[in-house]
């Protein structure tokens, strides 16, 4: 199967990323974990993308000031955001950044799938 891009992922849970790991492998993307907010800036430089998965929560919620550096590099780069918790005010945060989706744990493989096709399909357009 030929590449679809490769999938940044910072911040995640191991559950989610299980899940993020099982849906780029079935539809031919590669996943890369990045340990840092720096390492994700040089990425989405360096390896240009196809989306990017943050993990953020009320006691993680500076993950989500990553976005405006990824924003300020690639204004094209679909962003989706995975949240620990129901949160109207994270979900407002983090949509005032203009992100592409919104996902709230537990995560389902099938939405993921979706959205994830949905990004790729917005990179080529």
């Amino acid at each position: 199967m030929p590449s679809r891009g490769e999938v940044l992922v910072y911040c995640c849970r191991g559950e989610d990323v299980a899940v993020l790991r099982e849906v780029c492998s079935k539809i031919g993307s590669a996943l890369r974990i990045e340990p840092s907010r720096v390492e994700v800036a040089h990425a989405t430089v360096a390896r240009r993308p196809s989306a990017i998965f943050i993990g953020a929560g009320d006691r993680s919620l500076k993950n989500l000031d990553v976005i405006n550096v990824i924003q300020a590099i690639r204004q094209d780069l679909p962003i989706i955001v995975i949240a620990e918790d129901d949160s109207l005010e994270l979900e407002r945060i983090a949509r005032q950044k203009g992100i592409f989706y919104y996902l709230v744990q537990p995560i389902e493989r099938a939405e993921v799938e979706a959205v994830l096709q949905d990004a790729l399909r917005h990179e080529k357009a």
